[in-house]
């Protein structure tokens, strides 16, 4: 498709920019995911990673005594939170380098300066789609399930799919027009909703294109996270700013 012709060049001009963007956000993200990590295991009375590898029943035998651990666990979940929405954090701060490379060159250290000014009003849009979404996601496949087994349950995560589209321009109208974030959910809604079936194509593709490189175990991360997701996040602002 043409847009994603477009994105494309963005992207291939800001191609260095995004990679190290995002390995930036890989980076930050994993540190305190191991940081979280560490707690866990250190809970545990597992004192390293390599301890575990080398008596594999060890894990589980620790895990049967939790009670007492439970402080520990709680701060290892936080960690492991803190490191999604501190990858999410970041991402928006992406999303406007792509909204910076459709106009000419863009730079990393200006994921910083979007997410500053951009991060938490996308990080709470972000929360309050994913409420949205996980009671919409437990009522439908708890009502299908229970009205037709495995056949209901596939009918309610395709539903669940073609609704959750409606949430895809979140971020763009945060980047692009400064709106708050419940006005960034309802400009998303009214986008897709006059545009679903062009929106619809374009995600699919890119869903169809890192499902099939997910495959590929170290080179379709590294193919997905570095070329594939800039290229999206360039799309939607692209997509957003042709039909607002």
């Amino acid at each position: 498709m043409l847009i994603i012709k477009e994105a494309w060049r963005a992207y291939r001009y800001n191609a260095s920019s995004f990679l190290i963007a995002q390995l930036l956000i890989f980076v930050v993200s994993l540190l305190i995911t191991l940081i979280g990590l560490g707690i866990l295991l250190n809970s545990l009375g597992i004192s390293s990673f390599l301890e575990m590898l080398r008596n594999p029943e060890l894990l589980p035998s620790r895990v049967a005594s939790l009670l007492p651990t439970l402080t520990g666990i709680g701060i290892a979940i936080l960690f492991f939170i803190a490191s999604f929405l501190v990858g999410v954090y970041l991402s928006i701060g992406v999303y406007g380098m792509a909204f910076e490379s459709l106009r000419g060159k863009t730079r990393v250290e200006n994921m910083f300066k979007f997410a500053k000014l951009y991060g938490v009003t996308g990080l709470l849009s972000f929360i309050i789609s994913g409420i949205i979404l996980f009671f919409l996601f437990v009522f439908l496949i708890g009502t299908l399930a229970f009205l037709g087994s495995y056949f209901g349950v596939i009918v309610g995560l395709i539903l669940f799919f073609l609704v959750s589209i409606f949430f895809s321009l979140i971020f763009p109208p945060i980047i692009v027009d400064n709106m708050n974030s419940l006005e960034a959910i309802g400009k998303s809604f009214s986008i897709v909703k006059g545009n679903y079936l062009e929106i619809l194509v374009i995600l699919l593709i890119f869903f169809f294109v890192i499902s099939l490189l997910s495959f590929l175990p170290i080179l379709g991360f590294l193919l997905n996270w570095f070329l594939i997701f800039p290229l999206l996040q360039i799309t939607l602002i692209l997509f957003y700013k042709r039909k607002k």
